[in-house]
């Protein structure tokens, strides 16, 4: 049941991703920090697809996956297209591990400790899903703010 939901919310939200990048003007309007904002969109699409690729692609799927978090946040100038394949690559990897999982699997623990305390895996997959969500609307709010 639960990864009926997490598919629904991923695929949903992965797109709005994929919307909200093609949404903007140019490629430089991805990369435009004004003032009062802490990180460009790209960033944050470059962020959540490492944050995705890493945590249920490489961690669940042993898809080979080498994250570099640093990267996510200084790299610049990536060309809007390169975002977007990176944006459908990424989708792929979550809705495909994801349908693999079976109830039992989300019930262990999560493989990596992440914060303090050990959580489930569905717990994980929940919070990775409202993670998405929330850099989403910050891109969102980037997007129309820039242009």
């Amino acid at each position: 049941m639960l990864t009926g939901i997490l598919i629904n919310l991923f695929e949903r939200d992965l797109s709005k991703l994929e919307q909200e990048i093609a949404a903007y003007d140019t490629s430089a309007a991805v990369w435009r920090v004004p003032p009062g904002i802490t990180n460009a969109a790209g960033n944050l699409c470059l962020h959540l697809c490492g944050n995705l690729q890493h945590f249920v692609g490489a961690v669940l799927g042993k898809t080979g996956y080498v994250r570099n978090r640093e990267l996510e946040f200084s790299d610049r100038n990536v060309p809007t297209e390169d975002l977007l394949v990176l944006i459908s690559s990424t989708r792929r990897i979550i809705l495909t591990v994801i349908a693999g999982l079976t109830e039992e699997d989300l019930e262990k623990i999560y493989p990596e400790k992440v914060f303090f305390d050990s959580m489930t895996t569905g717990h994980f997959l929940v919070h990775l899903s409202t993670h998405l969500s929330y850099h989403l609307g910050q891109i969102n709010y980037h997007r129309r703010l820039t242009q």
